[in-house]
């Protein structure tokens, strides 16, 4: 076993804790009948869960652990993630999707950082070095301000000029149809 984990990723220890109590709790149903004795598998099933699953991030590669297996994923393959339902899943060059249990949605930046990827909307640490301390700060704002005022006069001056074609949709790069008012 491998003791160079650098991030560790699991569910929280009472679920374990829970599902061990309901287990001692399910011995005596058994013990009423062994028609029963199927019951005693859910909560050992949630206790291996509980136990088990989880993602480490060991030398610099992800494993992702379910109950009955693992899988190791090279950072090169990852794509990115995806957030649904507070659900977390990274996405492979291929399109497929890895669940990544226990990890929840707040620390995909952390695991990111922790596999050396770039996480959209952070700089890159290489860019960061490679600016001039005092000026580049000011031209983005610049830059973004130019953007900004720009976009602005073109939506003052199409909203100035009326046409017949008013109640036609709009088309063009994030151009939404106008809804009837109500």
């Amino acid at each position: 076993m491998a003791t160079d984990v650098t991030a560790r990723f699991r569910y929280n220890a009472a679920m374990p804790i829970a599902a061990f109590v309901a287990l001692c709790g399910t011995v005596p149903l058994t013990v009423a009948g062994w028609p029963f004795a199927f019951v005693l598998l859910i909560p050992f099933a949630v206790l291996v869960w509980g136990w088990r699953a989880g993602v480490d991030v060991r030398g610099g590669r992800l494993v992702v652990r379910w109950p009955v297996g693992s899988r190791t994923i090279e950072p090169a393959d990852i794509r990115g993630f995806t957030i649904t339902h507070r659900r977390v899943s990274a996405v492979l060059a291929d399109d497929r999707a890895v669940w990544l249990p226990a990890v929840p949605g707040t620390r995909v930046p952390v695991l990111a950082e922790t596999l050396d990827l770039r996480v959209a909307g952070a700089p890159a640490a290489a860019e960061a070095d490679d600016e001039d301390p005092g000026e580049p700060a000011e031209q983005a704002a610049d830059t973004a301000a130019d953007e900004v005022t720009a976009s602005d006069e073109a939506t003052v001056s199409d909203e100035g000029a009326a046409s017949d074609d008013d109640a036609a949709p709009a088309t063009g790069a994030g151009a939404r149809p106008s809804t009837p008012a109500r």
